[in-house]
């Protein structure tokens, strides 16, 4: 029997499917051939049966058909796409994910897979496509991008920093404007110059100018003692140059002399100066570690620039200090030229009447008492109308730094007007009053004056004594008391002391 020919339909259809397969394998040929992604064909051990002519840019012209392909990974990801690939086969669902290639040169290219089983007739994986892109352009942007925020971040921290630097040190200045005295200020600053300085150690110097000594009258951080509590003007480079001296570290610098051991890490030390006239030092020094730890946690483009903000805002915080002390040294000088008589340096009348005010009623309130002792140099006029005025104030200015030197640290003892003295005495009863005015009368007669050579004694004086509140219940009346007393004790022949009469 004849075998039956197949229909030229069928035929023709055949043919045309052959030709549609062999187009199709040739555009696939085509884009493998041309595209950039790069693609594989691996089986089931990894072992690679075709590479696209796209990994020629990173592995050049060799061929790498039969190789293993985790052999160019990373040796740090090597194992994790190893279990990638291993769970792909297994299970048959492909996986995306990243790695990196380290190629002969060195260099590291980023790359993102995606992989894909084929199957046999049987069902079972026979092989996996792994189609992958260089993404090195990317993850490099993103790095840089990544890098840009953080640093745009440390600059918007650093900012910030300085802004709540900056209001503290405002409210610093602010707050010694207020002060009263020098010695006050140094309350406020002991208070907050630690916190312009958070994580540093330092000490703030501050001018006595009876010796002109700097003592470290504020202390803070850690290490609360400092170097040398007493320092002379030569002992410090920054004193000695009237500028900011700073060694930023080990062998860095010229180390002042009032640093006891080698500095571990940076310091500054900044003069507070005005008008050329030292009134203290600013000292601050960082830990070597917390200097590293700052560096280490910051961008690089702000590692570089630290320590120079470091040595600016102590230089800024030394500028601050220096116009608030002048300022307030300034403003002392006035108010005691205001309060102070000028010849003797005693308080004047004016001021004394004002706190014997506030003493009698203060006293009056708490039922307590107030001495009053005025005196008057006897035969003063004498000593100018023979020695002259020059003398005359000599002799004035003797007994103000006598009675300086001879009340209590309560008591105002003031030039009262010519050469008559008041000395006030809180909380004194008469009796105590009258034993100081003893004690004073008879320490006036032992002062000697040096004319020309000449001594000129002896001096004398006669003193009344008042006491609120047995002889007068306001200001006026008990100093009009104490008056009264005085000028009987010139009636009874001078170089006397006399108690007043009670009304």
């Amino acid at each position: 029997m004849a075998s039956e020919t197949p229909p030229r339909s069928d035929k023709a259809a055949a043919g045309k499917r052959g030709r549609a397969l062999l187009a199709s394998e040739r555009a696939v040929g085509l884009i493998l051939e041309n595209t950039s992604d790069l693609v594989a064909l691996l089986d089931t051990q990894g072992v690679r049966l075709y590479n696209n002519p796209s990994y020629h840019a990173l592995f050049g012209e060799r061929d790498l058909t039969g190789t293993d392909s985790f052999r160019e990974i990373h040796p740090d990801d090597r194992e994790r796409v190893r279990e990638i690939f291993r769970a792909t086969v297994l299970t048959g669902v492909g996986q995306r994910t990243r790695y990196r290639f380290l190629l002969e040169d060195g260099s590291v290219r980023h790359i993102e897979s995606q992989g894909n089983v084929v199957r046999d007739a049987d069902g079972r994986v026979a092989q996996v496509v792994v189609i992958a892109r260089d993404i090195t352009e990317h993850i490099d942007s993103e790095q840089a991008l990544q890098d840009a925020n953080r640093q745009l971040r440390a600059t918007v921290q650093e900012l910030e920093q300085r802004n709540r630097e900056n209001a503290l040190l405002g409210k610093v200045g602010d707050m010694l404007q207020m002060c009263k005295s020098v010695e006050e200020s140094k309350g406020v600053l002991a208070h907050y110059v630690g916190k312009l300085f958070p994580g540093a150690c330092g000490s703030f110097y501050h001018l006595n100018p009876g010796n002109q000594l700097l003592e470290a009258v504020v202390t803070w951080g850690d290490d609360r003692a400092p170097d040398d509590p007493v320092i002379a003007k030569e002992d410090c480079w920054a004193l000695r140059s009237g500028q900011l001296h700073a060694v930023e570290g080990p062998g860095a610098g010229l180390s002042c002399q009032h640093i006891a051991q080698p500095p571990a890490g940076p310091y500054f030390c900044a003069p507070v100066t005005a008008q050329g006239e030292v009134l203290g030092m600013l000292h601050v020094r960082y830990a070597e570690r917390d200097a590293r730890d700052a560096r280490d946690a910051q961008p690089q483009a702000l590692k570089a620039s630290q320590p120079e903000t470091r040595k600016l805002w102590v230089l800024s915080v030394s500028e601050h200090l220096s116009l608030a002390l002048a300022n307030l040294k300034l403003r002392e000088t006035l108010r005691m030229q205001a309060v102070r008589d000028a010849l003797t340096g005693l308080y004047n009348r004016r001021h004394m009447e004002h706190a014997l005010e506030r003493e009698v009623l203060r006293a009056a309130r708490n039922r307590r008492t107030v001495g009053l002792i005025m005196l008057d140099l006897d035969h003063f006029k004498r000593v100018n109308d023979s020695y002259g005025h020059e003398v005359g104030d000599l002799l004035l200015r003797s007994v103000g730094e006598f009675l300086q030197a001879n009340v209590r640290a309560e008591d105002i003892a003031c030039r009262y007007g010519g050469e008559e003295f008041v000395v006030m005495l809180p909380e004194a009863t008469l009796a105590m009053t009258q034993s100081r005015a003893e004690q004073l009368w008879k320490g006036i007669q032992g002062l000697t004056v040096n004319v020309r050579g000449d001594l000129l004694r002896p001096l004398t004086a006669s003193v009344g004594v008042a006491a609120f509140p047995e002889h007068g219940r306001s200001m006026a009346e008990l100093l009009r008391a104490a008056d009264m007393a005085m000028y009987a004790a010139k009636r009874q022949g001078r170089d006397c002391v006399m108690v007043a009469q009670e009304p």
